[in-house]
């Protein structure tokens, strides 16, 4: 029978959980937001119904989704559902492990929670299902001078410290409950250097920080074509281009080293083993060629074809009889050198890539449309990042929803000197919460990088973001603009950089190990029972 009480408890943590991704500017309640839930597994854990906990879970998972996630309903109501409602069912289900396991093997809370829930986020993007955008470390992205730390930890060290501290604050308020005040002192302690510490050595963090390296000035135009009704009407691609080597030539002198354009800037598909029969890509290089320094990278769209079998997820041109692998794909054209593709390979859920296509060749074709355009796009890669044509110089490409992957994006960072620069295209999410929150990544993967990032989008926000976080400068939302400056070409890796997500892999490791442990527990405790049955 499901209590009022605990279902009161699971929509309070579940609003507590969503709401650092509704207003950004709560993200410290994140530090409290687990306790109602903690407070229901505690008096649900020796319920005869042993399902119980993970009803109330999914109950506080899907509130957090919905307020987290709602805004992919302004591009397509199914794919949102869907998201929302799998996000949620997953959640529930390693909340409702975790608990198992704790009675199981008689241990506290902490160690399970800790190994199997930050196991569980290192998992959840690496999968075709990935969706790392409710990381518990991600509510904190708006609070940059709190989380210098991330250059070693990445993001997972920010939901260990929240699961710390959830975890001491309910720990402090059982004891309330079963002692009294006088006996809440020592862990009040603990909360206090828990909250403190971490927030304070990344202050000095911040604070001793210096900038480095030689600067160079670029310059970004950010076009403010609503991806509904403008960017992927045919008819007017050349006119769109057109108008940017307008607003280029505006912006562009001899001292501008780089110009940036936004995700899917040319929208009909560049044959990358041939991208001479563009016309489009010709218009790139006559225009280049009026500025002998000038590097480009824009958002296009591009493809290569490929013979039979055709590898899963592919298209076929019905006009010409070939299949191909179609990519949503940075460009970059530097003087003197042959273009250099990037492929976006963190590609969107249902909407971008069908999971399980590589399985289900078939799935392919049901890709969902957003805003007219759909196809499955191809997970092949064959660069990481850009290089000037002397190597002194890395750039590294993040395209749209990859800003959310940490871990993957901290893997492909040049040796070289050089730094980030991200291309997006958020007017699929209209005036809401998504495009605001998918902003704030970028400052955390400068960060985890120590590179300066230039992020460049279709309809805003486009910024300059130092090695720091900070934001330098940016432009307004769903407004043409331009922005030009100066950024670092910062060089070295940090300890992120070098060894990747290690607190993910070591937490599912022994998450793994866990789960086993009480699984195995689990049936040898059955076993002998029904052996003391037995007549």
């Amino acid at each position: 029978m499901i209590s009022r009480r605990n279902l009161f408890g699971s929509l309070t943590s579940g609003l507590l959980l969503g709401l650092p991704w509704s207003v950004s500017s709560l993200y410290f309640i994140i530090f409290i937001a687990w306790v109602p839930l903690l407070v229901v597994e505690e008096e649900t854990r020796d319920h005869p119904n042993r399902y119980i906990l993970f009803n109330y879970a999914f109950v506080s998972f899907l509130l957090w989704n919905i307020l987290g996630s709602w805004w992919i309903t302004q591009a397509q109501w199914v794919g949102a559902v869907l998201i929302i409602l799998a996000n949620a069912l997953l959640q529930a289900l390693i909340f409702w492990s975790i608990s198992r396991v704790r009675t199981s093997l008689n241990v506290p809370l902490l160690f399970p929670f800790l190994m199997i829930w930050m196991g569980y986020e290192h998992f959840h993007e690496s999968w075709d299902l990935a969706w790392p955008w409710l990381n518990l470390g991600n509510a904190l992205a708006t609070a940059p001078k709190l989380i210098q730390w991330v250059e070693y930890t990445g993001v997972r060290g920010g939901t260990l410290w929240i699961i710390l501290t959830n975890v001491a604050i309910f720990k402090m308020a059982d004891t309330y409950r079963k002692r009294g005040l006088g006996s809440i002192v020592p862990m009040g302690v603990v909360i206090v250097l828990l909250v403190f510490i971490p927030a304070l050595v990344s202050y000095q963090m911040f604070i001793h920080f210096r900038e480095e390296g030689e600067t160079v000035t670029v310059a970004l135009i950010q076009p403010n074509l609503d991806p509904y009704t403008e960017k992927f009407v045919p008819e007017r691609q050349a006119q769109h281009l057109e108008e940017f080597f307008r607003t280029a030539d505006s912006i562009l002198d001899e001292e501008t080293s780089y110009l940036f354009g936004p995700e899917t800037l040319i929208v009909q598909q560049i044959d990358e083993r041939n991208p001479s029969a563009s016309p489009y890509y010709l218009q790139l290089l006559d225009f280049q060629a009026k500025y002998a320094q000038l590097n480009w990278l824009v958002g296009v769209h591009s493809y290569q074809k490929v013979g039979e079998p055709a590898p899963p997820g592919s298209r076929f041109n019905h006009e010409e009889g070939f299949f191909y692998e179609a990519f949503n794909t940075a460009l970059f054209l530097s003087p003197g050198s042959e273009a250099q593709f990037y492929h976006k390979t963190k590609l969107v859920p249902l909407f971008e890539r069908m999971p399980f296509v590589q399985y289900l060749g078939f799935l392919g074709k049901y890709s969902l449309e957003l805003g007219g355009y759909s196809g499955t796009y191809s997970l092949r890669q064959e660069r990481h990042a850009f290089v000037s044509p002397d190597t002194s110089v890395g750039i590294l490409p993040i395209i749209c929803f990859e800003s959310a992957f940490g871990p993957y994006c901290a893997r492909n960072l040049p040796e070289a000197k050089g730094f980030i620069c991200m291309i997006t295209n958020d007017g699929w999410w209209k005036n809401t919460p998504g495009y605001l929150h998918h902003f704030n990544f970028s400052p955390l993967r400068a960060i985890e990088c120590r590179r300066d990032l230039v992020r460049v989008a279709n309809t805003g926000i486009s910024a300059l973001i130092d090695a720091k976080g900070m934001v330098i400068a940016r432009t307004p939302w769903w407004e043409k603009a331009t922005l030009k400056g100066r950024i670092h070409l910062r060089h070295g890796r940090t300890f992120f950089v070098r060894h990747g997500d290690y607190l993910g892999r070591i937490s599912m490791f022994l998450g793994i190990f866990i789960l086993v442990c009480g699984e195995i527990k689990n049936c040898v405790r059955k076993r002998q029972k029904f052996k003391n049955a037995a007549p």
